[in-house]
């Protein structure tokens, strides 16, 4: 049965009075309910529902005479569900989250049982991406996490056809390539809603694949900021590096790069490129610290094990990247960088190599005129990266050169600020003086190795060991001068004091034992207020 002539245009003329009403009283609901007592808001919102049950009445009447199923069925169907449809969006501008949820929820069961159709699906997911949402405001992620389950994993064998609230009540022709843009983009909306409530529960695996699976979903659309796919990209693999998930985080790094890197072949400046490949550095610094540290952590473990010795340690096997963890369509050739716990000197050297070369890039973009603050953190990063691979080294010297190279980095950095950004370096004067006294310590520390060491070179003469005497006494004095000097400087300056002679008794305590120096990750804080670049 046909739809009785004028039905749509008389539709069409109400609806176009609601949404007008509607969009007016968005607009002013809040101010509304803040200068009074909210009598004319009630008044409006009684209006707008007489308005709302008038159409949804024709709409049932019409339905009881068409056939159930039939296009014309569904299509006044959806119709009823849309109306059902705006109403949550009105309670959700006004955030009445529980009504919301219940227009919500009456608009999906109208039409469940269609919801395969093509006149039905579109209009299906898109209720399920509102209702996910109101319900993770409500605190019922379970309830979404399902909900979404469902729909994702359902086998869509239609092709859906596009019908907004607005074009369903004003019968326009469907442009069938924008509604498959519609459509795609609309689940790749409820992927990422998904994902980000499996990262609200907690279960990480599952909230990387699923972002894993809305980049693969991206590139095969091909229909989007490459840019953006690759800040995605590279932000997941910060988080699976979280997880240690090393292999995982190596390909999506990689997969960021092979992205950005042909756009940075292109003539015109792109600044926003710039700071993704800026960024993209960042996360490959992060990996090589963070797969140091953990190396380091894993390795004073068992040495301090009975059972076990560092000699006799063993690298484990490391698995693939899993097939539904790979990008298809992507060339993608990793780099030769460790993928696990790293025991030997040469895979810590093939770390520290790929880590520095990924520094530097990083120092390209955050200046010191321009990003004071990331700058001085790159550098720490830098004294990090000297000190961990310091850790591998056997041989003294070996040692004390890695050291003296973290001394001269500091102190470069300390005497640029003093003269570049004295401001800067009074926020962050603390945390270099502490860097620079451990690293002070470590240097007196080798040398008193080297000059107490049983195993020393019997051949050595008098001279050498008057040389590495004087060598630790100018480190003392050093120590003594810097622990007086600065003490008294930025106590006045940051009203910080210094802690000269505990930090002396902690080097003794230390150089007793012979035991290494508690491991510590210098940061400047967050707290730091951010810097004119006058």
């Amino acid at each position: 049965m046909d739809l009785p002539e004028g039905f749509l245009d008389d539709l069409k003329q109400q609806f176009q009075n609601i949404k007008a009403k509607s969009t007016n009283n968005d607009k002013e609901a809040s101010e509304k309910m803040m200068e009074d007592s909210g009598d004319g808001n009630t008044k409006d919102e009684n209006l707008l529902e007489n308005q709302f049950s008038l159409i949804v009445s024709k709409l049932d009447k019409v339905l009881s005479t068409i056939k159930k199923g039939s296009g014309n069925y569904l299509k006044v169907l959806s119709m009823k569900a849309s109306i059902f449809y705006e109403k949550a969006k009105i309670a959700l501008t006004n955030s009445l989250f529980e009504k919301s949820k219940e227009y919500l929820e009456d608009s999906l069961n109208l039409i469940q049982e269609y919801a395969m159709e093509n006149q039905i699906t579109f209009l299906h997911l898109r209720i399920v991406n509102y209702l996910s949402y109101v319900l993770s405001r409500l605190g019922k992620l379970e309830e979404a996490k399902v909900l979404l389950e469902k729909v994702i994993n359902a086998d869509f064998k239609s092709t859906p056809t596009v019908y907004s609230t607005e074009d369903l009540f004003s019968n326009t022709q469907i442009n069938e390539i924008v509604a498959k843009s519609k459509v795609d983009k609309l689940v790749i909306n409820n992927m990422q809603m998904l994902g980000w409530i499996y990262g609200k529960m907690g279960t990480n695996d599952l909230y990387a694949s699923m972002q894993h699976r809305c980049l693969q979903k991206e590139l095969d659309l091909n229909d989007g900021d490459p840019i953006q796919w690759a800040i995605k990209c590279y932000r997941l693999a910060s988080t699976l590096l979280n997880n240690c998930k090393w292999s995982n985080a190596r390909y999506h790094l990689t997969a960021a790069q092979v992205v950005l890197d042909p756009l940075e072949a292109e003539l015109t400046p792109n600044p926003l490129l710039h700071r993704a490949q800026a960024e993209l550095a960042r996360i490959w610094v992060n990996y090589g610290l963070h797969l140091f540290s953990v190396s380091k952590k894993f390795i004073m473990e068992k040495k301090w094990n009975e059972e076990n010795e560092n000699k006799n340690l063993k690298t484990p096997e490391v698995s693939d990247v899993p097939d539904d963890f790979k990008f298809t369509d992507l060339e993608i050739h990793v780099p030769s960088v460790p993928i696990s716990e790293v025991y030997k000197i040469e895979e810590a050297k093939s770390l520290f190599l790929h880590t520095h070369k990924w520094l530097k890039r990083a120092r390209l973009y955050y200046t010191l005129r321009d990003y004071p603050l990331h700058y001085v953190n790159i550098i720490l990063e830098l004294s990090e990266l000297y000190r961990l691979l310091a850790f591998y080294e056997s041989d003294l010297e070996s040692q004390y050169d890695l050291q003296k190279k973290r001394f001269d980095t500091l102190e470069t950095l300390s005497g640029v600020l003093k003269e570049v950004r004295p401001n800067c370096y009074v926020a962050v004067s603390v945390e270099l003086i502490r860097e620079i006294i451990e690293v002070q310590i470590e240097l007196m520390n080798i040398n008193l190795k080297k000059l107490y060491n049983p195993n020393i070179d019997a051949n050595m003469n008098e001279e050498d060991l008057k040389r590495r005497m004087e060598a630790v006494g100018n480190i003392n004095s050093k120590m003594e001068n810097l622990g007086r000097d600065e003490n008294q400087q930025y106590t006045e300056n940051t009203g910080v004091d210094v802690p000269t002679e505990k930090t002396i008794s902690k080097v003794d305590a230390c150089i007793k034992s012979n035991e290494p120096m508690k491991e510590k990750k210098v940061k400047v804080r967050a707290k730091f207020k951010k810097f004119d670049h006058s």
